[in-house]
């Protein structure tokens, strides 16, 4: 916790430090850097800018342009496992055709610039036919010359660029927006065909003109086909609210859809002109389908952009017998099994044989590796992190395991209660109007200008403010959001971020780096060629946080060299460190006092040492951080929201950060198992909380919050759950996060008070019988364009003011920076 005190006594300077925001250069994302010659938000953008300029591939900045990309982290330095890739492709190549093709997912795919440098690479492959990469749905596509193509080393070649490639049946493709923008192109097309037949007849077309009945017919065949295609996907979903028993946005355009053509249908048998409405259903079905796409592409996208190699396995290696497979469901008490480099342990199990460095951040939030000698037991839920597999016994069944209760799928999307409960109002009410309208006229017999009085109150009352504007103002909203690496998961996000008053932080890897940080960085700048690569050598493929960390601070330089220098086999001492013999020089890291001569010489050393034939090198101090912007933004939050702290991590700690954070000691408590967790969200009032959260012991916790979100880490879970994840390093998302929803909330509540406004003059008119299917027709467009030019101008004019704020505060604090400050006493 060092570092946290040295962060608390840098007091004001670091505050305008870090309210000092740079782009990337390579990704586009806004993040806080930690000194001015900081041109990326993390070592893996620096490592492609640095071979996408090397191979002279410059042109996919040209492409990419302003598109806000994913941080590319620490996917290049990632040891990938293809083991399910060979399968995959003997399949594709068992067919006795000459071309082979297959369909993969792909992670950290953004934009048309990935696609033209996708495309690029896989041009020099030898065998490579043509290769297709859709960044929307996060999938691969390639096609080669059968038995002529190296599949996985192009998939290699492509990670180094912090493009992944995973198994496409662990990550099914979402069927759901493709068939929805099967039927907008549709309903477009008999939109259009609907509104071109209708036409004559408002230009004062005769009645017997000799093509007029053929018309009637096209226009009614039109408006039946977008009924049948679009206006069904509406009925069937509103349908399924009343079912469940609540009220969905459905409802009253399914309610209007209903009442314009069956009201369409009995003008026409009766030859009641101003009940035809074949026009307007066929152009309504259209804007609401394109309004719900608009709403869904980008969560849709945003679901796709992930692709996690599962940490939980499915199937593990049965200790006893190599070749047979015990599927992790079927796992029972004393049955022995081989858990892989990187897995999480399924259920509570012992420790056969040998020994094994584990993390245990899944279960109580600590991140430091923990040492599990030969009879120990490792619990449900602790991450293997030697480089070699472990065999253990389980004590206890898949279904009785606690990791198998925290992965459990997330369930339907939560709703807001106070759209439900103005649905409610808003439907009876329009409901009672145009039925009380409907009785007057027939108790007068005028019983069809009764029926045309209320189809007119259903259709011109139907929400267009709801089905367009409001679809529109999200997808502007989450847009903005992805520019500070924050992407939305739900479509109910915005309706529940405003009740939010509790924000709940889990401590490790949410408030602190996911990763040690290397405080001494210079030291790797002694290193000479020879021992840059011997350290790479050493730290490439561990899962160990320290290795990572070092391998990922040598970044362009330690990956260049590992290209040039000869793999070398790596001997590993869990809980002592690993060592590496080359032409007679044995290269060791590990623990201070650890040496590769003395390997039964144990001590407690607080750095991690580099030794030649045990002559020390250098020493790396590696320490836990706290995010950037932490402090401002507990400070920003803590004026009108309370902050608090739940962690499965020692209460000390949790303490330690509190008191660095200012957030009062009250709100924070540790050693929490995660049952506990979620007890402390609902006490809390889970309606308005916001939790965020990292580990799989956070995942009941996930279930009882009101809003979730999580960031994106090596062994990230919750992101199926969560209603937002995060790509970037920093915490300034998160006052980002909630000023564009108060600028959203703004803008959608001036629509809804234009829609009111507008709702009261057409029903006025409809009641008076002065609605008429082309004034329908006409009004309805036109209101919806109006919301939306609404909701654009504001929210535009209130994010270049938040803009402008942002840049003035940046200048000041630039300025405050220069200006050198006295050291301060130690806290």
């Amino acid at each position: 916790m060092r570092n946290i005190g040295q962060q608390r006594r840098r007091g004001t300077r670091g505050l305008l430090l870090a309210s000092v925001m740079a782009i990337c250069k390579h990704c586009g994302t806004a993040y806080a850097p930690q000194t001015p010659a900081d041109d990326f938000c993390c070592m893996g953008c620096e490592y492609v800018h640095h071979i996408i300029a090397e191979h002279g591939f410059e042109r996919y900045y040209d492409l990419k342009g302003s598109v806000t990309a994913l941080p590319v982290k620490s996917r290049p330095f990632e040891q990938l496992d293809f083991s399910w890739l060979p399968d995959l492709v003997a399949k594709s190549e068992s067919v006795e055709k000459p071309i082979s093709s297959l369909d993969l997912s792909l992670d950290g795919i953004s934009c048309i610039g990935c696609v033209w440098l996708i495309e690029t690479l896989f041009a020099r492959v030898d065998g490579g036919i043509r290769v297709a990469a859709n960044p929307a749905q996060g999938r691969l596509y390639l096609e080669w010359a059968r038995g002529q193509c190296d599949i996985e080393a192009f998939l290699r070649e492509i990670a180094r660029y912090g493009y992944i490639a995973g198994n496409p049946s662990a990550h099914p493709q979402r069927a759901d927006q493709q068939k929805l923008m099967s039927r907008l192109g549709l309903c477009g097309a008999f939109a259009l065909n609907a509104m071109a037949f209708t036409l004559p007849s408002y230009l004062d077309m005769p009645r017997d003109f000799m093509f007029a009945d053929l018309f009637r017919l096209i226009t009614f065949a039109s408006a039946t086909l977008s009924m049948l295609v679009g206006g069904s996907w509406f009925i069937q979903r509103a349908w399924n609210s009343l079912r469940a028993g609540s009220l969905h946005i459905d409802f009253p355009i399914a309610l209007g859809l209903i009442a314009a053509y069956a009201g369409s249908i009995v003008g026409w048998l009766n030859g009641y002109e101003s009940l035809l409405y074949f026009d307007f259903v066929a152009i309504f079905v259209f804007l609401m389908l394109l309004g719900r796409v608009l709403q869904t592409a980008a969560v849709d996208r945003n679901r796709n952009r992930i692709v996690r190699q599962q940490p939980v396995p499915v199937w593990v290696d049965d200790a006893t017998d190599a070749a047979q497979r015990i599927a992790v469901s079927e796992l029972e008490p004393s049955r022995s099994y081989m858990l892989e480099p990187g897995q999480a342990n399924p259920v509570n199990a012992m420790v056969i044989r040998q020994s094994a460095a584990c993390s245990l951040e899944w279960i109580n939030g600590e991140a430091k590796p923990v040492h599990f000698s030969a009879g120990s037991r490792l619990p449900a839920g602790a991450i293997l992190l030697s480089r070699q597999p472990l065999a253990l016994t389980a004590t206890e069944a898949w279904q009785d395991s606690l990791l198998s209760k925290l992965i459990q799928p997330p369930g339907r999307e939560r709703s807001h209660a106070f759209l439900d409960k103005m649905l409610r109002v808003w439907i009876s009410l329009i409901f009672l109007i145009g039925l009380s309208a409907w009785i007057y006229h027939i108790s007068h017999h005028r019983t069809l200008h009764g029926l045309q009085i209320m189809i007119s109150v259903f259709v011109v009352s139907c929400p267009c403010a709801l089905g367009v504007a409001l679809p529109l103002a999200d997808d502007m909203a989450a847009a903005r959001l992805q520019k500070v690496g924050v992407f939305l998961r739900s479509t109910t996000f915005w309706s529940r971020i405003r009740r939010v008053k509790h924000v709940v932080f889990d401590k490790t890897g949410t408030l602190t780096l996911d990763r040690p940080v290397l405080m001494n960085p210079e030291t790797l700048k002694t290193l000479d060629d020879r021992a840059a690569a011997m350290l790479a050598n050493l730290t490439r493929g561990s899962l160990h946080p320290v290795s990572r960390t070092l391998l990922e601070a040598l970044g362009v330089r330690g990956q260049m060299l590992l290209e040039t220098f000869q793999d070398h086999p790596v001997e590993e001492f869990p809980g002592h460190g690993v060592l590496c013999t080359v032409a007679g020089d044995c290269w060791s890291l590990g623990r201070e006092s650890w040496q590769c001569r003395d390997l039964n010489h144990l001590s407690s050393g607080n750095g991690t040492a580099f030794r030649i034939n045990g002559e020390l090198i250098a020493v790396f101090q590696c320490q836990e951080s706290l995010r950037p912007s932490a402090h401002p933004v507990m400070q920003a939050l803590g004026r009108h929201k309370q902050v608090h702290i739940l962690s499965g991590d020692l209460p000390d700690k949790v303490r330690a950060v509190a008191a660095s954070l200012g957030i009062p000691l009250g709100q924070c408590e540790g050693g929490l198992l995660p049952g506990q967790k979620a007890d402390r969200v609902k006490a809390l009032d889970h309606r308005d909380t916001l939790f965020i959260g990292d580990g799989a012991n956070d995942s009941l916790a996930f279930d009882a919050a009101y809003v979730t979100g999580t960031p994106i880490t090596d062994r990230s879970l919750l992101e199926s759950k969560a209603d937002f994840y995060i790509l970037g390093s920093g915490l300034s998302y998160l006052t980002t996060l909630f000023r564009i929803a108060r600028s959203r909330f703004i803008a959608v509540r001036a629509a809804f008070t234009f829609a009111l406004c507008y709702n009261l003059c057409v029903v006025s008119l409809a009641l008076l019988g002065k609605m008429n299917p082309l004034l329908a027709a006409i009004l309805m467009p036109l209101s919806s364009l109006v919301s939306i030019a609404i909701i654009v101008f504001l929210l535009r004019s209130r994010d270049a003011s938040a803009r402008l704020v942002e840049e003035e505060l940046r200048d000041k604090s630039a300025f405050e920076v220069s200006l050198p400050r006295p050291s301060q006493p130690a806290a």
